[in-house]
């Protein structure tokens, strides 16, 4: 049997769209592997939101050329569909498929002649909706990701995201409702809502909110929004998490980016902080032990000590639990790329460390919170005997001991302790 190797780089919805690539490869016939030698199709899934992320491409076609001489090599996503003639020029490569047609790469493999020119494949993108052929089912998993929306419209000034994915498109509703019902049999419990924009999802007359009532009617037992912008989620969510009966979790991740509104405005984002914490303190107060995470960018163009300070003040001071923060890195492309007063490398790396101890310090307090509450933990098959990790429905991590075996299952378990950002649980009953 054939073998392919994956190396997926970026964001979660790239780890789903390489999800779907191998599940169409398995129909052709091949074995995906985690092997990274010797095996016959290497397919590099890539990222292009900075500059550095070209130059990891760049260096993992290279790396992959090395250890697999005689493997297909197949280039897919992002960075192809904004710069395959420097694809091209690294040699060695035999598929190039854009943003359009990166799915459709077991069809492509049929044209490879590992001895005559490489096939490309990267055009304009579509603005229509559009559906995935997702039937395989995925065993084994207690959560799977769903593509339902690609692309954006917002065209933030550090974003190349709207060039190479396109605009705001969205899945057919009755697809995705299709691809549900088959996760639902196959015994995944918790369904994650994936996308580049999720709250622009708009099909037909079918808005988010819609998307998320026909999802929950499949019998899934989680659902779980994973990245949103706030000002297109609304806040008839609140009511959905806040049921305890419901499978939408209570869980948000709100990127905000920045805490200074002159910082947000040359981002060209859509809210002023005040907006921003009025949007979440309104979710804190209707959706009882909400968990809420975001996205911030230090170091931003012009960024002044006063407004890194009005960052951390805000994080520091809001309900935010957790944070990821990113170090502003130049996007050739973007209007960012063209301001003045880029900052100095070492002074962005030291603005986020300082967000990144503070990001720790959160995550303890996050965990402290819910010693002795009771939550409902979804648990992974263990890799170590009798201990067993999950998360709550509003995403904290949590250990437990059990000699029985817990794999794909959601308990309730009551928070003793902690351990650094991990919670320490028992099961109930």
């Amino acid at each position: 049997m054939r073998k392919a190797s994956f190396y997926t780089l970026g964001c979660r919805l790239n780890q789903t769209e390489s999800a779907l690539i191998a599940h169409g490869l398995k129909a052709k016939g091949y074995e995906v592997t985690l092997e990274k030698e010797n095996t016959d199709l290497c397919v590099i899934n890539t990222c292009t939101v900075t500059g550095m992320s070209d130059q990891k491409c760049r260096q993992m076609i290279r790396q992959v050329q090395k250890a697999n001489p005689a493997a297909i090599i197949a280039v897919v996503g992002c960075y192809s569909q904004m710069a395959s003639e420097e694809i091209l020029e690294i040699g060695g490569v035999h598929l190039v498929l854009g943003t359009q047609e990166k799915l459709k790469l077991p069809e492509y493999l049929a044209q490879v002649d590992l001895a005559g020119e490489p096939v490309i494949a990267v055009g304009a993108i579509d603005k229509t909706s559009f559906t995935i052929d997702a039937e395989t089912q995925h065993r084994g998993l207690t959560r799977a990701n769903i593509k339902v929306q690609d692309g954006c419209d917002f065209l933030c000034s550090f974003c190349i995201i709207p060039q190479a994915r396109g605009r705001s498109r969205s899945r057919v509703l009755s697809d995705c409702v299709g691809e549900t019902k088959n996760l639902v049999a196959a015994d995944v419990k918790e369904l994650v809502l994936t996308g580049v924009n999720l709250g622009c999802y708009a099909e037909g007359e079918h808005q988010f909110i819609d998307l998320i009532n026909q999802l929950s009617a499949t019998g899934i037992q989680r659902l779980r929004i994973s990245s949103i912008e706030p000002t297109t989620v609304g806040t008839e969510v609140f009511e959905l998490m806040a049921a305890s009966d419901h499978p939408l979790v209570p869980h948000l991740h709100l990127p905000l980016q920045s805490g200074s509104d002159r910082i947000l405005k040359a981002m060209r984002r859509k809210y002023d902080g005040q907006g921003y914490l009025d949007y979440l303190n309104s979710a804190l107060k209707a959706v009882p032990n909400l968990g809420v995470g975001t996205d911030v960018i230090v170091g931003f163009p012009g960024e002044t000590d006063q407004e890194f300070q009005e960052t951390y003040d805000l994080l520091d001071t809001s309900g935010v639990q957790y944070f990821h923060v990113f170090p502003y890195a130049l996007r050739p492309g973007t209007r960012a790329a063209q301001l003045p007063e880029q900052l100095p490398p070492q002074l962005i790396q030291e603005r986020a460390l300082a967000l990144r101890e503070l990001g720790d310090k959160k995550r303890a307090q996050f965990a402290a919170q819910a010693v002795g509450q009771v939550h409902s933990v979804l648990f992974e098959h263990s890799k170590s005997g009798g201990t067993y990790h999950g998360y709550t429905n509003h995403y904290l991590r949590v250990q437990t001991q059990s000699a029985a075996d817990l794999g794909n299952q959601i308990h309730q378990v009551k928070i003793t302790g902690t351990q650094g950002h991990l919670g320490l649980g028992e099961l109930c009953g």
